[in-house]
Formats: structure tokens, C-alpha cells, sequence
């Protein structure tokens, strides 16, 4: 049974609707039940009469109601998911997100690197923080049962697999260490994976199981194109994982002294999001060298749920104290 705190303070409409019964919350689902866990108000926008503050996730084609709460004065946020760009040459064309930004009084990037893009892109003329996004702690804990693949050494990668996500260079790295001794496990939907002994393919999995393969695994391997701030990696990081992974994106700003990054040959190109190949050698070193170490990162409570929750209700705060 789930206990919440009462509620206190100001009233958070949120624009999109949680499931019911998933074992893999989305982020505005893990949002508002840490939130109301902590004694905050929030609630779908379409059950808030007169709400202190809109906090809208990614986009919403709903302008005239965006527009309705402008007038009404009531302040409304916006957490940046990416960029939405369809055509380079022209950032803002049929760009939802951009379109979003447009009624909002302050916006919330996942990292530098998000930020960085948006401001090259569009410029930034609205009050912006920066709140890297972070995993449920009492789900994705060090302590508890594990999943055992019968390896002696396990490297673990999970994702929505799309070709930007970098699958294929994960495998050509794990190939490359001829080690033995060491398994790779690729959890996510939509992976696909060359018939090999030592390559366990899960599919998509509920967060309590991801987090026992986390727990047995030695470390996290992730080479996307770029990111922007992948809520696995935070998930594999506060599990106690060291990360490996691509330099370019938002990833590195998560990981910072818990593991190695390695670089692509388009790292310094931000109007190239096309294929940034790694390089190999320094992959497999960096792997090879946390495997031989052996130990469980540092401690990531800046990187909890809890811990990210009470961020934005301090940037609300400071929204809603604005003229």
C-alpha cells in the first residue's frame, strides 16, 4: 500500500495523463507520485480548476488552453525533451516543441548539452535551469535480488533501440575484447543481435527486473550518436554501475567520475546529428580497464528521483515568484 504525505503548498497541473498499472512509469508518472510522496499537489491538468502553476512535459498541441492559463496569469514550465528540429536550415519549422516554448515563462533543460543545443537553434530569452534527470532510488537500489546469466563478467546496455542509439557499436565493441569470461546483455525493445553465446537478448522489461540485472552486472555500456540525458544511464548509475560511454550529448554530464568517456569522430560537429562512430580502441580500453578494476561507483544521490523531484519544485518556486 502506498502512503503519501499530505498535501501542502501551491497546486501543480501537469499535461499528461498517467497510466494505470505499468511497471515502467514514464517520466511525468514517476514525477507525480515522487512529488505527492513528498506532500506535493499535482494532478492532470484536466482535473485542476485553478492551478498555481502549469508544468507541461515535452510539447502539447493544445495551445488554447496554454493560451487560457497565459491570460489568466498562471505561470507555466516547460521541460525540455530534445529539440524537435525536422530541417536544419529551418529549426522552428513544424517544430511542436518549439511551438510549446513559445507560451512558456521559464524552461527546464536535462543538461548543457540540451541547452546548449536549443540556444544555438532558437536563441534563449526566458528563465532556463538545468535538472538532469534522475531514477527511483527505492526500484533501481544496489541492495536486493539479482538475475544471473551464468557469466563470470556481465556488460549490460538497455534502450528504446532506434539506429541513433548506437546498438552497433555496443556490439562491435563487446566483440572486439575477446574476453571469455564476459557476457553482454541487451535489455530493451526492438534490439537486435547477432546469435552469439555470450549475447543475451531480455526485450523491454519492467524496471524492478532491469534492476536486478543491474545489480549483477559489472558495469553499463552505452555509445549513442548523442543524447540528451538518458534516464537509463541515472538508473545504471545510482544501481551503482560505472558507465561507458560516447562523449558527445548529455550522457557525460550524468556519469562524471563514475566511469569512462570515449570519444567519436564528429564530437565537435552539434549540426551533425547523423552517425558519430566511436573509436574502437579507446572503447575496448575503457571497458577492459573498468572490468579489471571491479568496483561499484560512488554513490549517486544527486541523481535520485527524490532528489530531482524536489529540484523542480524549487524552480517552481521561483516561477511562481516571478512579476
Amino acid at each position: 500500500m502506498k502512503m503519501f504525505r499530505k498535501r501542502e503548498g501551491f497546486l501543480v497541473a501537469i499535461n499528461q495523463k498517467p497510466r494505470r498499472f505499468t511497471r515502467s512509469p514514464y517520466f511525468h508518472e514517476q514525477f507525480m507520485e515522487e512529488a505527492r510522496r513528498q506532500g506535493k499537489s499535482v494532478v492532470f491538468w484536466e482535473r485542476a480548476r485553478n492551478p498555481s502553476l502549469v508544468f507541461v512535459n515535452d510539447w502539447t498541441v493544445d495551445f488554447a488552453r496554454l493560451e487560457a492559463y497565459r491570460k489568466s496569469g498562471i505561470k507555466i514550465v516547460l521541460r525540455i525533451d530534445g529539440a524537435g528540429i525536422k530541417d536544419s536550415r529551418n529549426p522552428r519549422k513544424d517544430n511542436i516543441i518549439y511551438q510549446t516554448s513559445e507560451f512558456c515563462d521559464a524552461l527546464i533543460f536535462q543538461s548543457e548539452f540540451c541547452k546548449e543545443i536549443w540556444q544555438r537553434s532558437f536563441g534563449l530569452n526566458k528563465p532556463n535551469y538545468i535538472i538532469l534527470n534522475g531514477a527511483d532510488q527505492r526500484v533501481f537500489s544496489r541492495y536486493g535480488p539479482k538475475t544471473d546469466f551464468g557469466f563470470k563478467r556481465m556488460i549490460v546496455t538497455a534502450a528504446r533501440w532506434r539506429q541513433w542509439k548506437g546498438l552497433d557499436q555496443v556490439i562491435e565493441v563487446f566483440l572486439k575484447l575477446k574476453r571469455e569470461d564476459t557476457g553482454l546483455v541487451v535489455m530493451g525493445d526492438d534490439s537486435k543481435v547477432p546469435a552469439h553465446p555470450s549475447i543475451k537478448a531480455t526485450g523491454k522489461l519492467a524496471h524492478s527486473e532491469m534492476a536486478k540485472i543491474f545489480r549483477k552486472a559489472d558495469l553499463f555500456l552505452y555509445l549513442p550518436w548523442q543524447d540528451w540525458c538518458p534516464k537509463v544511464v541515472a538508473q545504471a548509475l545510482v544501481s551503482g554501475l560505472p558507465v561507458v560511454c560516447s562523449y558527445r550529448g548529455g550522457t557525460k554530464e550524468l556519469v562524471q567520475d563514475c566511469g569512462i568517456i570515449v570519444h567519436g569522430a564528429k564530437d565537435d560537429d552539434l549540426e551533425d546529428f547523423g552517425p558519430n562512430p566511436v573509436n574502437l580502441d579507446e572503447a575496448v580500453n575503457a571497458v577492459n580497464s573498468l572490468l579489471e578494476k571491479g568496483e561499484r561507483c560512488r554513490e549517486r544521490q544527486d541523481l535520485y528521483l527524490s532528489t530531482m523531484v524536489t529540484r523542480y519544485f524549487e524552480v517552481f518556486e521561483k516561477v511562481l515568484e516571478q512579476n
